[in-house]
């Protein structure tokens, strides 16, 4: 009996263990050091709270978390209606569209260096050779060329739409996988009543892909706001407006030698994340209950 009790303990205590030495045990380490002077290699004296008070009252990282959510609406918006309407389009019964899977999902697997270095290129200005702005030249559109990447007014949505194009073959997949499950009888009977596509699409395939529509919304949110690191960094280094807060935090530790203040952003990001999930699932929870 007691042998039989223990068991399943057993079996998940390796589990549990790994759990506690590389998150639950650095989580408290880090707590500690953002209320101590830390400059990276020794802990100096205890200070409290006064990290995050210089955190919350600094005027850059205010900005940076404004840029953060701005960054966060263009990449959830553009994640998931790009994503639908890619699913949408290789749904179809035509020739090729099993190729077209793999062509558009290719980006997700690309190395993020090899990202930077053509979108670097492709939105340099034309005499650099900049293809964009030379399509737009050669359209009649030559008035909107401008420095995609170094121009404040375009950099932070340029690169927004970088990681909306990146990431778009993931959610297209998941818009994929929640299109096959849904029952073919719904069609059928809405097409017997005299429905037609558009009028289909909206009231069967998106009431359906609810639960998708959510999983890949929270995807997205955690993406913009813990991911963003690599994208903003090869592409801007976090200049010309693109500042955000992963890029303002490691500027902090290794730019600055200000870890300490770093420990303290991270968790204000972590409480930031956490508050944002919870009202999140909160709401979209109250929206299937009204149902």
């Amino acid at each position: 009996m007691l042998r039989s009790r223990i068991i399943p303990y057993a079996l998940i205590l390796p589990g549990m263990a790994l759990l506690a030495v590389f998150l639950v045990v650095p989580t408290i380490y880090g707590i500690w050091l953002s209320l101590h002077r830390f400059d990276g290699l020794n802990v100096g004296a205890w200070v409290g709270l006064d990290h995050y008070r210089a955190v919350l009252s600094d005027a850059s990282f205010r900005q940076a978390l404004w840029h953060t959510v701005a960054f966060a609406i263009i990449v959830v918006i553009g994640k998931n209606v790009a994503g639908l309407a890619l699913a949408t389009l290789v749904s179809l019964p035509l020739r090729g569209a099993r190729a077209a899977r793999t062509l558009l999902f290719l980006p997700v697997t690309l190395n993020i260096i090899v990202v930077g270095a053509f979108w670097t290129f492709f939105l340099s200005s034309a005499r650099f050779g900049g293809l964009f702005n030379q399509v737009l030249e050669a359209v009649g559109l030559g008035m909107l060329q401008t420095s995609w990447l170094s121009n404040e007014q375009t950099a932070l949505a340029t690169v927004a739409l970088v990681e909306v194009w990146r990431w778009a073959g993931l959610h297209m997949l998941l818009f994929l996988a929640g299109m096959q499950s849904i029952d073919p009888a719904l069609y059928e009977a809405a097409r017997m009543d005299g429905t037609n596509a558009v009028q289909r699409f909206f009231h069967i395939t998106l009431p359906q892909l609810k639960p998708v529509i959510f999983v890949s919304t929270l995807l997205a949110l955690m993406g913009a706001f813990v991911r963003s690191f690599d994208v903003v960094w090869v592409l801007t280094r976090g200049g010309f407006g693109t500042d955000v807060m992963v890029t303002h935090l490691y500027d902090e530790a290794f730019q600055y030698s200000r870890f300490d203040r770093a420990a303290a952003m991270g968790f204000v990001l972590f409480a930031i994340i956490a508050v944002i999930s919870f009202l999140y699932v909160w709401a979209a929870r109250g929206g299937r209950a009204d149902d």
